[in-house]
């Protein structure tokens, strides 16, 4: 009996001390912390992608024409460049106790777009068609391995109710559609925290826009602005393994040093309100667009949504 007290008495105390050294390590996991906030970091992305995605293939025109019967037949063709605000705070909270130092509240994603714009026949409407692709290996805003992937393709079509005149700015309603696919991951050499995404955004849009030339130089300006609606329905799946050198230890206490989950909007939802608005400057042929967009019900503070955009086209 004595023998069997003091395998038990051993037993209890080097289980204890296992879990004392781990816990007091500064390597220490709470997974219900990191599936918090990964899982939080996951549900943001629902609101932030469509954010990115819808301010890209904004035109300054309201309308840009008809491609038939005009002369000459309205079309575009550009690029995009833009920045949308993502709040990274809960991804940044499961990385910390992860072990994974260097990842940021905030990110500033860059957002790199190409778009064509066909103006419509006999009726007084544009379909607008884009594409995005981007793999970030690193962004240098993060001191830590942070990886970006992502792909878009939306279309959309706008209905003019006024075309511009002497006086009159050109109105237009409209609507479109983007799918969005793409992972987000945090890593170093013992842990590793990532995201797979799958964003559907459906939008409602008008927009007003008044053209203004200077005689004889073929130069204008066209201040734009305008209002957005927008519902999601995004399956972001997510996933966290620790390795380091206190798994082994982990493991003996009981502590989970892997998980995973899944951030579902369970169907199309989440309206989101937006403002938008900004300036075309035409010279020729050619046309350069500023633009800014805000998400009416996050307008400032850490959680902020909103985007830029800066694009150049051709345009007849």
């Amino acid at each position: 009996m004595k023998i069997l007290r003091k395998i038990a008495l051993s037993a209890v105390l080097l289980a204890g001390a296992v879990s004392f050294s781990f816990a007091d390590s500064s390597n220490s996991l709470s997974p219900d912390s990191i599936n918090d906030g990964i899982d939080d970091f996951a549900r943001k992305l629902g609101f932030s992608i469509p954010q990115a995605a819808v301010q890209q293939n904004v035109y300054a025109e309201a309308f840009i024409g008809k491609i038939f019967p005009a002369v000459p037949p309205h079309f575009a063709v550009g690029i995009d460049a833009g920045l949308t605000h993502l709040n990274t705070s809960g991804l940044a909270k499961a990385a910390d106790n992860l072990g994974i130092s260097g990842v940021k509240d905030d990110l500033y994603l860059p957002v790199f777009n190409a778009d064509i714009r066909i103006g419509g026949v006999i009726f007084p409407f544009d379909v607008g068609f884009s594409f995005m692709t981007l793999d970030v290996g690193k962004l240098n805003s993060m001191d830590v391995d942070f990886t970006a992937e992502y792909t878009t393709f939306a279309f959309d079509v706008r209905y003019a109710l006024l075309e511009d005149g002497l006086l009159l700015p050109a109105v237009s309603v409209g609507g479109g559609y983007s799918v969005n696919k793409g992972s987000f991951g945090a890593s170093n050499s013992s842990a590793e925290a990532n995201v797979d995404f799958s964003v559907h955004t459906l939008y409602a849009q008008v927009q007003a826009s008044k053209t203004l030339n200077i005689p004889v130089v073929k130069i204008g300006f066209t201040p734009f602005i305008g209002l957005r609606g927008l519902i999601s329905n995004y399956t972001n799946d997510w996933s966290w393994k620790y390795n380091g050198p206190y798994a082994a230890e982990a493991k003996l206490a009981g502590i989970a040093t892997s998980g995973k989950g899944s951030a579902s909007s369970d169907g199309f939802g989440g309206f989101q309100p937006q403002i938008y608005g900004g300036l075309g400057f035409n010279f020729g042929f050619f046309q350069l667009t500023a633009s800014i967009c805000a998400d009416l019900r996050h307008v400032g503070g850490d959680s902020g949504l909103w985007s830029s955009a800066f694009s150049f086209r051709f345009k007849m």
